[in-house]
């Protein structure tokens, strides 16, 4: 080869990168330089830039970094400059059509997704949209509007040449994969057995991984055949599966899924021949037991006609039935897969929204109160649990890891660094001062924390 050709090669081939919601299979982890051991307001910054609000998390390419946020009612994608954080270009989505949230979505939560050149996102007020390096908008594939009760929140993912984006919600879910470089449907599957969920699927090999209420689902890339199935997931999932030689493993957590908290209900023949007193084949709230009513009518009212009809009481019934669980699965197999490739469950003290973290031997779970607990990884046995301190908080980011130390940040802004290990210790706690619901991103050395209105870089100081 060319020697001056091979120096031109070299930034990009050493140039690391986190394309996707949690970086590289979406596994959280980057161990390819030493990062610093604290990170904090004033502690190792490298620049910190102002940003418009949102929640999606920062994904980094050898010269870019891309997010999404808001500013009076517009939905906006954005660039900054790696090495400055300067703000490069800002682009606004060609509409706004509002959604329904919970008070703690926001319009800019799902993450942006790369090819290390290109930028795709999805915002649940448009659709979804993709742009150079550059910001000149390449295609636009308008979506919605949705019935997500707590809004949408899953990312796109790039496989195959194409774009995968899943939209389960309470009427008519779906996953869409589309030509990333036109943005045209390529298969569309419906997923009429689903309702609202936050879970950002996880392409492996062949197929796209896909947690959605009660079951997690495997269909091909490239034609959106379905593969497999594991039922007894929780109803609504937040967390991201991942895959480790040929495991997944894979947290869901919602209210109500706690074995105390389970209740066999009557099946929709029954009650209506019991309960329905006007006879008009639905359940209204004064026909049904007050103990068996549920807590939060409008979520479990799917059409939202102000009834419960079959298709609503079967999923209010699976509810109070269904299990909160970190489980681990042995890939492979078509067909249900329940009874043959579930390889242990663990229902105890579980995160709600962050995903599970696997690093070193260990599997990593953080939930509110700073309970942070390791499980071996083959046998979901507890190795150690204890409480973060000054962590009494909220968590929604989802712990990283690299160079031997794991980083947790809690809504508040409290930033743990844990020794790795399944005996973890911890190396530092500091405070960032706003909250924090974005992932971090870790590339070469350096690792990207998205405040309310900030986006810091971090680095460990040089020798």
């Amino acid at each position: 080869m060319n020697p001056a050709l091979l120096l031109l090669l070299v930034p990009s081939l050493l140039a690391a990168d986190w394309l996707r919601f949690r970086g590289p299979n979406g596994a959280g982890v980057n161990d390819s330089k030493p990062l610093p051991r604290e990170i904090g307001i004033d502690k190792n910054v490298v620049w910190k830039s102002a940003i418009p609000r949102g929640k999606s998390s920062p994904i980094v390419t050898a010269t870019r970094i891309f997010l999404t946020g808001h500013e009076n009612g517009k939905l906006l994608t954005f660039a900054l400059d790696r090495r400055t954080g300067k703000l490069l270009w800002r682009r606004e989505a060609p509409a706004n059509q509002d959604e329904k949230r919970h008070t703690l979505n926001d319009p800019a939560s799902p993450s942006p997704v790369s090819n290390g050149a290109n930028v795709y996102v999805f915002f649940a007020g448009y659709g979804l949209l993709s742009y150079t390096a550059d910001g000149e908008e390449r295609w636009r594939h308008p979506l919605g509007p949705f019935t997500n009760f707590h809004g949408m929140g899953a990312s796109p993912v790039l496989a195959d040449g194409k774009l995968y984006m899943l939209c389960d919600q309470d009427q008519g879910a779906f996953l869409l994969a589309v030509d990333q470089r036109t943005g045209r449907t390529v298969w569309k599957v419906d997923r009429p057995e689903n309702v609202h969920s936050f879970s950002t699927p996880l392409a492996h090999g062949r197929e796209l991984i896909v947690p959605g209420s009660y079951q997690l689902d495997s269909y091909e890339l490239s034609t959106g055949k379905p593969l497999w199935k594991v039922r007894g997931l929780t109803y609504q999932v937040k967390s991201v599966p991942v895959v480790d030689n040929g495991v997944l493993y894979f947290n869901g957590w919602a209210p109500g899924g706690e074995a105390s908290e389970r209740l066999e209900l009557p099946g929709f023949p029954d009650m209506r021949q019991r309960f329905d007193t006007n006879k008009d084949g639905k359940l209204s709230k004064d026909e049904i037991p007050k103990n068996w009513l549920p807590g939060n009518w409008d979520m479990q009212d799917l059409d939202k006609d102000g009834l419960l009809d079959q298709r609503d009481w079967q999923y209010y019934s699976m509810r109070r039935t269904s299990s909160n669980a970190t489980m681990a699965i042995r890939l492979g197999g078509s067909g249900d897969i329940t009874e043959t490739h579930v390889l242990w469950r663990y229902d105890k003290s579980l995160p709600d929204v962050p995903a599970v973290l696997l690093y070193r031997g260990a599997l990593y779970l953080v939930r509110n109160g700073g309970i942070l607990q390791t499980l071996d990884p083959a046998t979901g046995k507890v190795q150690k649990q204890g409480r973060l301190p000054q962590a009494l908080d909220e968590y929604y980011a989802s712990p990283v890891a690299g160079d031997g130390k794991v980083y947790c940040i809690s809504r508040n802004g409290n930033v743990t660094v844990l020794e790795a290990g399944s005996q973890w210790g911890v190396a530092a706690s500091s405070d960032l001062g706003e909250e924090v619901f974005a992932t971090p991103a870790i590339v070469d050395g350096h690792i990207w924390v998205r405040t309310a209105t900030q986006l810091y870089d971090f680095a460990a100081p040089k020798p």
